[in-house]
């Protein structure tokens, strides 16, 4: 693993890139990505989502698991058949990547002076 040094004038601590990098390797795939993107607008049960990216039950499943490991989808059950799961973005998980990926972005504290070697 690679060990970024910042400078004293960072506001993100080292830990929350941790967290954030293993949000982005989450999304670093187009099939999660585009579950996201689903699950964004509206709750899913693996059928739909495999009927709407033309997926295999067992390739949908693991990109969720992948997914609700990160923090960025939780699902429920059918109260009248527990066999039923259904997929939401967390919203809780939404905000962290957002907050973090635009502290991570921001060029407001950015120094325009050139670089010395």
């Amino acid at each position: 693993m690679a060990t970024i040094i910042l400078g004293s004038q960072t506001s993100a601590p080292r830990a929350s890139f941790v967290a954030l990098a293993k949000i982005l390797k989450a999304l670093g795939d187009p099939t999660r990505l585009a579950i996201v993107a689903l699950l964004a607008r509206r709750e899913h049960c693996v059928c739909d989502l495999m009927a709407a990216l033309n997926l295999p039950q067992s390739t949908c499943s693991h990109h969720l698991g992948v997914l609700k490991r990160a923090g960025l989808v939780r699902d429920r059950r059918d109260a009248g058949d527990a066999r039923w799961a259904y997929y939401t973005l967390d919203p809780a998980g939404a905000t962290i990547v957002r907050e973090q990926l635009a502290a991570t972005l921001d060029l407001g504290a950015f120094d325009p002076t050139p670089a010395r070697c």
